[in-house]
């Protein structure tokens, strides 16, 4: 590190943490103004740490690494910050107090995370990022609706309960709290993989993104779709890489969120379908596991975070100023909102593009795919990028803003702050489109692939006025739009409790808060007798107690969070 001065020995993150603290103080005018300084000190502050680890700590005889800076860590710690920035810009048109605390936190807590050595730190910011993010969704005011924020926050934390119960039993089998590459058969292996899978929205656990996304203010859904999952990409990748299952499983993501994609009204849930579309792509890489494979999902983590939040910061401005982002509503905007359209526009040409970031992410996963030797993976994968493209793409440009106009009230554009936010992130998606080397060599392993040939650019442009021509034939013969008022979805069968349920929640509740008080004074009493009969340092006692009872309450805690709040 590069200065003696306290604040730059803190752990990387803690500028946005501090500055959330700060700003949550300051009046209202004047946190508009110094949104972006803890997004600019975070990044000057990453820049002091060379590759290595720091901050290392003694707790009860294991060490704790507060900061790791890795070839596979240091992307995504940037990554997270340049969002951060974007995002605190992209807030200082409607800079509440709650909202600017909350994001910044979240961003903070979510670049900690990527940077923990061991499993103790990252349990502690994966949490702190669960709570941070479950503000952003609650909404204040006249009618305050918590139901969405609560369950979000219930799935989080079970995630969370998961990590901590795979990280017991991962210390007592190998003795170490580092968190690195994860041995396959292991007790641990199942315990952290569901943790991971949560927040990765695998199949049947996405329904938490679906329905907590499009509920977030058009900046709560900035922040919310740049960090969770991506962090969770980050800890697949770190852990569990090479893992084949994952394979299928990212193919599932790509082709159920297309079908469901195309059916759904509200465009901000379309987005949500296609984010975690894009995920599938980035799983399948990690599931692959190869040097190529890695850093073609780390490439594109970070081109996806470019233009997907570009979409959703052009959406936000929609919802701002229409009132809406539902597709039955909207209709030529383009001429009352050209910079939005504008932006739009050039958010959808980022996903795959030549010379944007999206061409020379997709070129590096398509270039490991192929090497696997598997035709049926690559078409996958092909068929997957003019599926997005089309979902993402081409429904959100036409009907919202080229197709015939449906409001008959003046819409104002995108306000500055928006702009300056939505300008920030298009010239992310340029640099590295039009120099993609500054995207290959930040990358876990070099990687030597010549992107802007002949052949591969004629390719490309094919392939997408190929989908172009698909979704206009599909429009010409009445297919498309075909839109429901509602998608069915897991996020469906999350609010439809039945009422009949609601009379014996408290019971429930009642019977199991006591359950877990006598499990605990149970394990109170039957581990001060083993430490009378056996001595402190038993190592009955100490398996016992690390081990058995932290899984016990995990399962506890779980089913009583599951019924509490469903």
């Amino acid at each position: 590190m590069g200065h003696d001065t306290l604040p730059w020995h803190l752990p990387p993150g803690w500028p946005l943490i501090l500055g959330a603290l700060v700003l949550a103080g300051c009046p209202r005018r004047l946190r508009a103004w110094l949104l972006p300084i803890p997004a600019l000190l975070a990044l000057m502050h990453l820049d002091q740490f060379n590759s290595g680890t720091f901050g290392q700590v003694s707790l009860l005889g294991k060490t704790l690494v507060t900061a790791r800076l890795d070839a596979l860590s240091a992307p995504f710690a940037w990554l997270f910050g340049f969002a951060a920035l974007a995002g605190s810009i992209y807030l200082r048109s409607s800079p509440r107090r709650l909202e600017i605390a909350a994001g910044l936190a979240y961003a903070g807590t979510a670049i900690g995370a990527i940077c923990a050595g061991d499993f103790i730190t990252l349990f502690l910011y994966w949490e702190l990022t669960a709570l941070a993010s479950t503000l952003l969704l609650v909404r204040t005011g006249a009618a305050p609706d918590y139901g969405v924020a609560l369950r979000y926050l219930v799935i989080q934390v079970i995630s969370g309960v998961l990590l901590m119960g795979g990280a017991v039993v991962h210390v007592q089998e190998t003795g170490s709290l580092a968190f690195d590459a994860l041995p396959l058969g292991t007790g641990a292996h199942a315990w952290l993989l569901a943790a991971f899978a949560i927040k990765a929205t695998f199949p049947l656990l996405h329904g938490w993104a679906i329905e907590a996304y499009p509920a977030a203010s058009p900046a709560g859904t900035v922040f919310l779709s740049a960090f969770t999952t991506k962090l969770a990409i980050y800890t697949l990748a770190r852990g569990f890489s090479g893992t084949e299952a994952l394979i299928p499983i990212g193919a599932v993501m790509i082709l159920f969120t297309l079908i469901q994609g195309l059916r759904e009204d509200d465009l901000r849930r379309t987005l949500v379908y296609g984010l975690i579309n894009q995920l599938g792509f980035m799983i399948i890489m990690i599931g692959i596991g190869t040097p190529l494979a890695l850093s073609a999902a780390v490439a594109h983590a970070i081109s996806h975070v470019l233009y997907s939040g570009l979409l959703f910061m052009a959406l936000g401005a929609v919802l701002q100023s229409a009132g809406t982002t539902r597709i039955s509503e909207l209709g030529g905007l383009a001429r009352q909102m050209p910079w939005t359209f504008g932006f739009c526009l050039l958010g959808t040409l980022g996903m795959a593009t030549p010379l944007f970031a999206g061409f020379a992410s997709k070129s590096l996963i398509l270039a490991a795919a192929h090497e696997t030797h598997q035709p049926m993976l690559w078409e996958l994968l092909m068929a997957g990028s003019v599926g997005i493209f089309i979902m993402a793409g081409l429904k959100l440009l036409y009907p919202a803003f080229l197709g015939p106009q449906r409001q008959h009230r003046k819409i104002n554009d995108a306000p500055r702050a928006m702009r300056m936010a939505m300008l920030l992130s298009t010239l992310g998606l340029l640099l590295l489109g039009c120099r993609p080397n500054l995207l290959y060599q930040i990358l876990p392993y070099p990687v030597d692939y010549s992107l802007y040939t002949v052949a591969h650019v004629v390719e490309q442009l094919v392939l997408l006025t190929s989908a172009t021509l698909i979704f206009a034939l599909l429009m010409r013969w009445g297919i498309w739009p075909r839109q429901t008022a509602m998608v069915w979805d897991v996020d469906t069968l999350q609010r439809a409790v039945p009422s009949h349920w609601l009379a014996y929640q408290q019971r429930i509740q009642d019977g199991l808060a006591g359950l877990i008080r006598a499990i605990a004074a149970v394990g109170g009493i039957v581990s001060r007798r083993l430490r009378q009969d056996q001595g402190e340092e038993s190592a009955l006692v100490r398996h016992w107690q690390t081990g058995s009872m932290a899984l016990w309450v995990a399962i506890f805690l779980s089913g009583y969070l599951l019924l509490y709040f469903f």
